[in-house]
This record gives C-alpha cells, sequence and structure tokens, in this order.
C-alpha cells in the first residue's frame, strides 16, 4: 500500500565544488591541492550526481586526481560516447543495461551492475492537494487529474527516469485494472505515443519525436524537475526515492508491484515494455525491471588508470556507504560482465552479459 514520507533532514559534509549549467547539463569541477596535472572526465546519470561528488572529493584527496563530472539523461550519456564521440574516462547510467544495449562490444568491453532504486511520487507542502495525498496515499493517481495540478517527469527518450515513469504508470494501469491511467497521464499527453498488446504484453511506444500537451511537464533528467517543485512551478513529478531523500520532498511510496524496487516482482514488471524513440532506426523496447544502476570504463577513456581507480573506489565499502547514505543501496553482489579488469574482481559476481 502507498504511503507518504520524507521531510527528513540530512547534514552533508559540505564538499567545495563549482556548479555551471551548460546546455541543461551540470557541470561539478574538483580543484586538486598542490595543482594535479591529471583529470578525469566522469559522465553519468543525474541521480549519480550527489554521490559521485561526495566520491570525487574522497578520490581526489586519496590520489591527488582531479574530477570533472558532468550529467545527463543516462541515454544522453551513452549518445555522447557513442555517436558523438565524447571522451569520458567513466560512464555511470541509472539502469546498466543501457551499456550493453549502446556500448558492448564497440565503446566498452565490461560492465558493473552495482547499486539500487524505486520509483516514487515527490511532491511539496506548496503542491496543489497535498494534504489530500497525504491523507489518501493509495489514490495518488487520481491527485494528477486533479483542476489545476500541473505534474512532469523526465523525457523517456533521455533519461531512464522518463521511461521507468512511464513504465510504471503502465503498470498502475494494470495493476488498479485501470487502463485510463495510462491513457490520462501518458498516451493523451504525448504526441504519436500509444499502446498495444503484443504476445501477452503491454507495450508503449514514445516516438522519437513528440509535443507535450496539457498539464504534463517534461524535462531532459529528473534532477531537472527538482527546482520546479521547490518553486511552485510543478506539483508532483515521478522521482528516484534517492532524489527525493536527499532534496528532502514528501513522497508517496508506491506498491512494489510497480515501483520498480523488487527484483523478486520483475517477472511482475515484465508485463510493460516501453519502446524509447519509436519509429527511428534508434528505437529500444525496454522492458520493464527492477533498477539497477551501472559503471563502464569507456574503451576510449583518455586516462584508462585513474578511472579504473575511480571505479575501484566506487565498489569499494567506502563507495557503497556512501551510496547507502544517500539512498541507494548496493546490490548484495555487484554484478560484472564481459572483461571485468582484475582490480575490481574482488568487489563482484561475475556473469554474462
Amino acid at each position: 500500500m502507498p504511503e507518504v514520507a520524507g521531510g527528513a533532514k540530512v547534514i552533508v559534509a559540505a564538499v567545495i565544488i563549482a556548479a555551471i549549467v551548460i546546455g541543461g547539463s551540470v557541470y561539478y569541477a574538483y580543484r586538486v591541492r598542490g595543482g594535479g596535472k591529471v583529470s578525469i572526465t566522469i559522465c553519468c546519470a543525474g541521480s549519480l550526481g550527489i554521490p559521485f561528488n561526495k566520491l570525487a572529493s574522497i578520490y581526489t584527496h586519496k590520489y591527488g586526481v582531479g574530477v570533472k563530472i558532468e550529467t545527463h539523461g543516462s541515454v544522453e550519456v551513452v549518445r555522447l560516447v557513442t555517436s558523438l564521440g565524447k571522451v569520458c574516462d567513466v560512464v555511470g547510467v541509472a539502469d546498466y543495461r543501457l551499456i550493453p544495449y549502446y556500448m558492448v562490444p564497440k565503446y566498452a568491453s565490461w560492465y558493473v551492475a552495482f547499486a539500487t532504486n524505486q520509483i516514487v511520487l515527490v511532491f511539496t507542502n506548496k503542491s496543489k492537494y497535498a494534504s489530500w495525498v497525504e491523507k489518501h496515499p493509495n489514490e495518488w493517481y487520481e491527485v494528477l487529474g486533479k483542476p489545476g495540478v500541473r505534474y512532469g517527469f523526465s523525457n523517456p527518450d533521455m533519461d531512464p527516469c522518463g521511461y521507468r515513469a512511464v513504465g510504471v504508470l503502465a503498470l498502475a494501469s494494470i495493476y488498479y485494472h485501470n487502463s485510463s491511467i495510462l491513457k490520462d497521464y501518458v498516451l493523451s499527453k504525448i504526441s504519436g505515443s500509444s499502446a498495444k498488446m503484443v504476445n501477452g504484453k503491454l507495450n508503449v511506444y514514445i516516438p522519437a519525436s513528440f509535443n507535450v500537451r496539457g498539464n504534463l511537464v517534461m524535462k531532459p533528467k529528473e534532477v531537472d524537475l527538482v527546482a520546479l517543485l521547490e518553486s511552485g512551478a510543478i506539483d508532483y513529478a515521478f522521482e528516484y526515492l534517492s532524489i527525493a531523500k536527499q532534496h528532502h520532498l514528501l513522497y508517496v511510496k508506491l506498491p512494489t508491484k510497480i515501483n520498480l524496487s523488487s527484483p523478486k516482482e520483475d517477472s511482475y514488471y515484465s508485463q510493460v515494455i516501453v519502446h524509447i524513440m519509436a519509429g527511428s532506426s534508434r528505437e529500444k523496447a525496454i522492458t520493464m525491471k527492477s533498477i539497477v544502476y551501472g559503471v563502464t570504463v569507456p574503451k576510449n577513456a583518455a586516462h584508462p588508470k585513474q578511472a579504473l581507480e575511480f571505479v575501484q573506489l566506487l565498489l569499494s565499502p567506502t563507495g557503497r556507504k556512501v551510496f547507502e547514505e544517500e539512498g541507494q543501496p548496493f546490490l548484495e553482489h555487484p554484478l560484472g560482465f564481459g572483461n571485468v579488469p582484475a582490480g575490481l574482481l574482488q568487489y563482484v559476481v561475475t556473469g554474462k552479459g
């Protein structure tokens, strides 16, 4: 059953960063004390920004290597490497499957699946009908259609949180036996989108080019919606639980059957397949599955040794602790696929991929 939570204050160690918003992306530059000559570039999902920032501070102190972190939607992260030739020393994505989908074998030879999350519906005290949602959390989807309410999720063609939001609403239609949830909150809002049953699976198609209608607001990545919530420009958004906790937002915790939190429910989640960039050569059919983050060092990394040291720190007990503190718990045993470097084998269980 859904429940309302949030608002707890967390004291986070101060980290000196320079943040510059450029083209919808955030760059965090860490300066090395004493003037380091090497600096690695990390391209990652928006929801990895805060824990990676904390790790970067620890890493710079330990190795004397600078770190620049650039955040995008995860689909955009892999596109930067595979289509635009960007040199990223470390790639971190909110859906580990994007690495084998787009990067293996040409751009990466290995990857690790390491941390989890879940989708929640976030809001603030300023949100319309906030008190109603707090009293009736199991009717969370009804508030999205109430007069004057504006809600948002990230672009499904650019960001896993976006296609997961679509998947959650499709799963909600199944779970609540109410097909209008998907129709009213996705299909009627995204031009050219459609849905149909294929071999017993609910397939949702999000075209490569579309317009957003009505009271839905869409941004390139999930963290872009936080400022809109805090300013009152939108009332509700589909976000990761970690984002809600890190930004001290109120949230409705959705039923386990639809929030993509539990590997035990992967069979249920798989009833929904979201097609991103539908109708284009880059269309991908993404079966809904429990949320797991992934990381790799691309083949074209400028500083592969230093990048691997960062991933070692990420997978170590230090990295695990940072992620636990930020609401993104690790898998009990991170999974390594492909030609996993020897330095990482102590932290992973190797699999096929």
